[in-house]
């Protein structure tokens, strides 16, 4: 029993040497892809973790730091990836959402009733658009109801391009959150 846990032991202090040795210098590393302080060592977090969990079974054929790089590499990639998808899903959504309420617009023929659940329908969103920080509003408001592009709103606002995106894709989310329930 005293062996294991001294096995046990050294392979934490390994690890823990490890970690210490390359963490600051691979959360440089992840930065230059995600631009991000806190996403970057998000990443490089999970990434260690993903190495604690093998490793037992793990053989590096090449140089720890370039094993590690890589492996970081890998990961901040895998995680552009899938930003990617999530918001031209979440783009997808609200078009959806949008198609909807297009829809749902009444000529005056329609009943009181209609029309009533229309105008409610109306209100929900603009209240759901009006609960979003300033400047993701102004960023929404500007790309749906102005029909104007990232550029353009860039430079209206005086952010850069990838703002407006990040932005864009929180007012996605945040809408689609409180919409998409009320329309099901």
């Amino acid at each position: 029993m005293e062996q294991f846990v001294n096995i046990k032991e050294q392979k934490l202090q390994a690890f823990e040497v490890l970690f210490k040795k390359h963490y600051a210098a691979l959360c440089t590393h992840a930065h230059s892809f995600l631009n991000r302080h806190e996403l970057a060592e998000e990443v490089v977090q999970d990434t260690f973790l993903k190495i604690w969990e093998k490793f037992d079974e793990l053989h590096i054929m090449v140089s720890e730091k370039a094993y590690l790089y890589r492996a970081v590499q890998n990961n901040c990639l895998n995680y552009l990836k899938q930003a990617k998808v999530k918001l031209q899903y979440g783009e997808e959504l609200l078009q959806q959402l949008e198609s909807r309420i297009t829809l749902m617009e009444l000529p005056s023929a329609h009943s009181p009733v209609d029309k009533l659940l229309h105008h409610e329908l109306e209100q929900l969103t603009e209240q759901a658009i009006g609960k979003l920080p300033a400047q993701c509003q102004a960023v929404f408001r500007l790309s749906r109801f102005e029909e104007m592009s990232y550029p353009q709103i860039a430079s209206q606002l005086d952010i850069s391009i990838n703002t407006v995106k990040t932005q864009m894709a929180r007012a996605l989310h945040k809408l689609r959150e409180e919409l998409l329930p009320l329309l099901k």
